[in-house]
């Protein structure tokens, strides 16, 4: 029989993404305090203060499994001929902003080999931050073997700093950079459906169904990786092939038929991110905080840097070189309040696509930029 302690986490990782979404949906949250980074906190603050006994191995397991019922969903929501039909100029800025990231980050990546423990799996981590956002972190970290506190250190380094560039951008940045990039135009052939269904809430019944296919991909994933490696020790390969046959279903009618999974595939992340923060202790973590601070800072400054710059080369407008840069860095919640925030309905559908892009694209270039770094470095 589980324990009282045990129920009471279980509880937590299961009702609390509900409350989070709900906050968040609702503004009971302040405007920095995303879902995602409300389920870290509420994890962390009662793991760090003793509220309870937390079990370490039933919560691995619980994220463990929420990341692979919850990834392929969200891959499921990928719209590759949307992201090019709508994009435009919207994906051009887009690529820029993975090209910074993979070279400002492989480049501190193999600067900071040998000098911080590691360096490649931080700077694979980072780089599936920097082109799909958090679903990435937690894909890569699994596939990488990375140690629990690294997803909660790279989560808390990208609080501090990329929270710090978000707020910026939706307050004093875009009249700066009106002075530096062409003004947005408002072309007729953009849309903003692709936002709306983004945002519409699905049926429970159709949600299920959602989640049986989920589970039967992620069940052929874990059988074609026995097949391929002999069992199920490689996270790797496994993540790789999910990833890979998640996106096949996503270019299928299949996703026609379900419906918009995307919210079901984030409530599992949702769950992953509490159960994460359940295995988080401070005490712990303090030694290596700093390091990946200032690996974090590096990696985003310069990618930053180098995104506006590439931008200005190619003449993107203003408004498309932030919404990429959300796009990239903090995902489709992100990408509908910066857009609110410019007052700019028409570049939506473009953004949130090329955002869910990133999702099917990250895992890919992180896990790419690990090994490459871990072979030069």
């Amino acid at each position: 029989m589980p324990s009282v302690s045990l129920l009471f986490s279980l509880a937590l990782c299961i009702g609390f993404p509900l409350f989070a979404r709900y906050g968040e949906r609702t503004k009971l949250f302040p405007t920095w305090l995303s879902s995602i980074i409300a389920c870290y906190g509420i994890g962390i603050i009662v793991s760090n203060f003793r509220l309870w006994p937390v079990s370490g191995e039933d919560m691995k397991l619980v994220a463990g499994i929420s990341m692979f019922l919850g990834l392929p969903l969200l891959l499921f929501a990928v719209r590759i001929r949307e992201s090019i039909r709508y994009a435009g100029s919207m994906l051009l800025a887009f690529g820029l902003c993975c090209l910074a990231g993979l070279l400002c980050t492989t480049l501190v990546g193999l600067y900071m080999s040998g000098k911080i423990a590691d360096a490649p799996t931080i700077a694979g981590m980072l780089v599936g931050l920097y082109t799909g956002g958090t679903p990435n972190v937690q894909a890569i970290g699994i596939a990488l073997n990375a140690p629990e506190d690294y997803l909660v250190l790279i989560q808390a380094a990208d609080v501090l700093l990329g929270g710090s560039y978000l707020l910026g951008l939706i307050t004093f940045l875009p009249p700066i950079y009106a002075k530096i990039f062409r003004p947005t135009s408002e072309p007729d052939t953009q849309s903003t459906d692709g936002g709306q269904n983004f945002m519409e809430r699905i049926p429970f019944p159709k949600q299920m169904v959602q989640l049986v296919i989920g589970v039967l991909v992620t069940a052929a994933s874990a059988g074609l990786c026995y097949l391929l490696t002999g069992g199920l020790e490689d996270n790797t390969a496994l993540i790789l092939i999910l990833t890979t046959l998640s996106l096949f279903v996503s270019v299928s009618v299949i996703p026609k038929k379900i419906g918009n999974s995307y919210p079901l595939g984030e409530y599992f992340i949702l769950v992953f991110c509490v159960a994460i923060g359940l295995l988080a202790d401070f005490r712990e973590l303090a030694a290596n905080g700093m390091d990946l601070l200032y690996f974090s800072a590096w990696a985003l400054v310069t990618t930053t840097l180098l995104h506006l710059l590439l931008c200005k080369i190619f003449r993107v407008d203003r408004d498309t070189v932030i919404l990429s840069y959300v796009a990239g860095f903090y995902g489709p919640v992100f990408v509908v309040q910066v857009a609110a925030a410019l007052r700019n309905k028409h570049l939506l559908a473009a953004g949130i696509a090329v955002s869910l892009l990133g999702f099917g694209i990250g895992n890919y270039l992180g896990i790419s930029v690990a090994y490459l770094i871990e072979t030069f470095g």
